[in-house]
């Protein structure tokens, strides 16, 4: 392997390919030996430390608790490793959600990582219910009752979706952030009224920093004992490695690397795997990397190498530790750097699943871009795109400095903050648009069981026009957007009352200088994000009636609603001339676009009206996750000719298979929507046939990706895959085993999919102009 010196990427003719140690590595992290898994190790750990700590305020409760698992976890070390640790991957075990203590204890009962006497401690200290769900207001009657009928779900919780000040670490050391917890204590007038408030919440950080310390200690007594037993001199490289991080500062890169590891392994130890994502990795990593090349202490092979061991380090078969490359600087020049092809680079020569996006902007070099497709053509969804010119502006219009609203990042699938500055409580709702349009056109009913669920706003039969629609399904929603509003700010004030994040808290900006938790609103930013669900389906479905009912006279409102009513029991003809006749969203037809704009721009001003118990705002997401599939089952029929039960559409993306002019017709469609007003993100999947990146195609290709950025589409992901592979790999899956698909914001091998989510993305069109 080698790279061309004038050029920030690898040549042509020598792409990364794993060297044997890599591969080995890489084997091994794909068969997820037990050996990787520590079970339930930390959640005894952390409720030894936790019950050991009874009496003791919370904040303190919960840095010891966490502190404990970081002085006892079990020191892991892989034959052939670059990188030391491991964090265990206790996927199985929570001690901060809501039920999850119950959960943990359950799986604890069979759990080969623990004996008998560990067993029966863990019954005890549960029985003591350390880790509850308070009740902090009285049940809400209509937000039970919308959640039932599938209306909207809230979750309000600031646990996982994270991106940490993870640059620190490397830059301070944990002696550092130690020396910036004693400052701000040195500081704190006693006189102060919420001193002694503050004074727990910054001792508890100091215990929190003094268990981090030993974590390099630990690794390199390990190290050590291993090349002494072995007489491999490599663990004697890694001791000196881990003598140095986390603790102090990093030199090099592969001290930088390393400290970033031991960070993200304390995040899982206090959050768990899911959605704590590492940020923008070449930005904050490149300087050490540079200065590596330039002193010859390390060369491209040796960088690859190092920065493949972290992409095997992070591998999850469900993985939304995300890493964000390109972008912008803070004075708006573009952030790409040598760093951001390497990460590119490395990706494809692994050839797995691991979770990269790529930041575009008008600016961005046509080389980065170029590179990024030739990822996508590979197929798996990887890297996945994020649009600044749409996004910066949609942050600073809520309020955040440009400068800093250049260095946003997504978390796990496509959530926005700002690394290290934000609480974001992502997807802090969702809110089911359709259902919404039901409750509409029916007073108030769900059509599938006649319960009165939303307000009386009269039926689709009292409607004598289309506007007589919109302001029904307004009415419905602003009522449906008061209960979310409600459930999101009421979990955000119970997490208060049942736990304390010290070390989130320790690497977000502002909260050691207020001496404030990120549960209790300490981060520079404070927002909840709430997700909008089925956009298209409404389009569509106002674009129906406008056109059939109110226009053409092709149905009555009384004989449309009935069919709604009968799920199109004896009206088939009636439902295929609605899905398959009438205008709809992703074919760049202004009825169809235009609603789904406008709905899209009604969800953001109406959610600037909102505020959080922290002073924050509320940010909108177009996003539905996996929840299209299970929102859909409780949603019935509407006039796009959508059967009661089936899938709504994924995010913006149009419903399946009704975008069929094209692939350039569905981003002149996503192009109409708001983006520059959706802070959150909004989020949209592109199905592609691999033949439309085939020779020339692939340069074509890279035009109409810089064409969509210049459009202001937010994001973009693309699956590069035919239905037939698809069907072959449901007919054979060992032979398609790595086969991996865009999903919902992630990707993930096709095999491990629910036949319902295989047959959803087999579904969308697959474009091949």
């Amino acid at each position: 392997m080698t790279y061309n010196k004038r050029m920030p990427t690898l040549t042509a003719a020598a792409e990364y390919s794993p060297s044997p140690r890599i591969a080995r590595l890489r084997e091994r992290a794909l068969a997820q030996p037990p050996a990787l898994f520590f079970g339930g190790r930390r959640f005894y750990y952390y409720l030894q430390g936790w019950t050991a700590a009874e009496g003791q305020p919370l904040p303190l409760r919960n840095a010891m608790a966490l502190a404990n698992v970081i002085r006892r976890m079990p020191v892991k070390m892989m034959p052939g490793e670059l990188l030391a640790g491991e964090h265990g991957n206790n996927t199985d075990y929570s001690n901060l959600v809501p039920g999850g203590l119950a959960q943990s204890r359950a799986a604890a009962e069979n759990d080969l990582n623990l004996t008998e006497t560990e067993k029966a401690e863990i019954r005890a200290w549960a029985a003591q219910a350390p880790f509850t769900w308070p009740a902090f207001t009285a049940p809400q009657p209509e937000l039970q009752l919308a959640v039932e009928h599938g209306v909207l779900t809230v979750w309000g919780t600031a646990l996982n979706h994270s991106i940490r000040a993870y640059e620190k670490v490397p830059r301070l050391g944990f002696a550092g952030l130690r020396a910036e917890v004693e400052e701000a204590l040195a500081a704190l007038p006693l006189a102060d009224p919420d001193a002694p408030a503050r004074r727990t919440t910054l001792q508890a950080w100091l215990i929190l920093c003094d268990a981090a310390l030993t974590l390099g200690k630990r690794h390199a007594a390990r190290a050590r004992q291993l090349a002494e037993e072995s007489g491999e001199r490599e663990w004697l490289d890694i001791a000196r490695v881990c003598d140095r991080v986390p603790a102090h500062p990093a030199r090099t890169f592969r001290e930088a690397l390393q400290a970033l590891w031991f960070a993200h392994m304390i995040t899982v130890w206090e959050d768990g795997v899911n959605a704590n994502s590492l940020g923008r990795i070449d930005q904050f990593l490149w300087p050490y990397l540079e200065a590596d090349l330039a002193a010859g202490r390390l060369n491209w092979e040796e960088a690859a190498e190092l920065l493949a061991t972290l992409w095997i380090k992070l591998y999850q078969a469900y993985d939304v530790q995300q890493c964000t490359v390109g972008g912008q600087l803070s004075d708006g020049g573009d952030a790409t750097n040598p760093l951001s092809y390497l990460a590119l680079d490395v990706t494809e020569g692994l050839d797995f699943v691991r979770c990269l996006s790529a930041r575009l902007h008008n600016g961005s070099p046509r080389a980065f871009v170029e590179r990024c497709v030739d990822l996508v053509s590979r197929g798996g969804g990887i890297p996945f795109f994020f649009n600044d010119e749409a996004i910066v502006p949609a942050l600073v219009g809520k309020g955040i400095p440009i400068e800093e609203a250049r260095d946003y990042a997504p978390i796990g699938c496509i959530e926005i903050t700002i690394p290290g500055k934000a609480c974001p409580h992502a997807v802090s709702h969702w809110i089911n648009l359709p259902k919404c349009l039901e409750l509409a056109l029916n007073d108030g009913r769900d059509l599938l069981d006649g319960a009165q669920i939303g307000p009386q706003t009269g039926t689709l039969a009292d409607c004598s026009s289309s506007e007589d629609v919109q302001a029904a399904f307004t009415k419905q929603f602003e009522f449906t957007a008061e209960l979310a509003v409600y459930g999101s700010n009421a979990a955000e004030l119970a997490h208060r009352l049942q736990f304390r994040l010290p070390y989130l808290s320790l690497l977000t900006e502002d909260c050691v200088a207020r001496g404030l938790d990120i549960v209790e609103g300490g981060a520079r930013y404070n927002y909840h994000s709430s997700a909008a669900m089925g956009i298209p389906n409404v389009a569509d479905s106002l674009a129906a009636l406008q056109q059939a009912v109110f226009t053409e006279g092709r149905v009555s409102a009384e004989e449309m609603l009935n069919a709604l009513r009968t799920d199109f029991a004896g009206a088939e003809d009636l439902r295929l001339y609605l899905r398959n006749r009438l205008p709809k969203y992703g074919n760049d037809l202004p009825l169809a676009d235009g609603y789904a704009a406008d709905i899209a721009r009604q969800y953001c001003e109406l959610f600037d009206r909102f505020s959080t118990p922290s002073g924050g705002k509320y940010f909108v997401h177009l996003f539905t996750f996996t929840l299209m599939i299970p929102f859909g089952k409780q949603t019935g029929a509407g006039p796009d000719g959508r059967h009661a039960g089936e899938p709504l559409a994924y995010s913006v993306s149009p419903a399946q298979g009704r975008d069929r002019e094209g692939l350039t017709a569905m981003l002149n469609s996503l192009a109409c929507l708001p983006h520059d007003l959706v802070a959150a993100a909004s989020s949209a999947i592109a199905e592609a046939d691999p033949t439309l990146l085939q020779g020339p195609g692939r340069a074509a290709f890279t035009d109409l990706l810089i064409t969509a950025v210049r459009q202001g589409i937010g994001q973009l992901q693309f699956n590069v895959v035919n239905a037939d592979t698809l069907r072959a790999a449901q007919r054979e899956p060992e032979r398609y085993r790595n086969l991996c698909v865009r999903v919902s914001g992630f990707s993930q091998q096709f095999g491990l999919l629910d036949r319902e989510m295989q047959e959803h993305i087999i579904a969308r069109t697959k474009h091949r102009s």
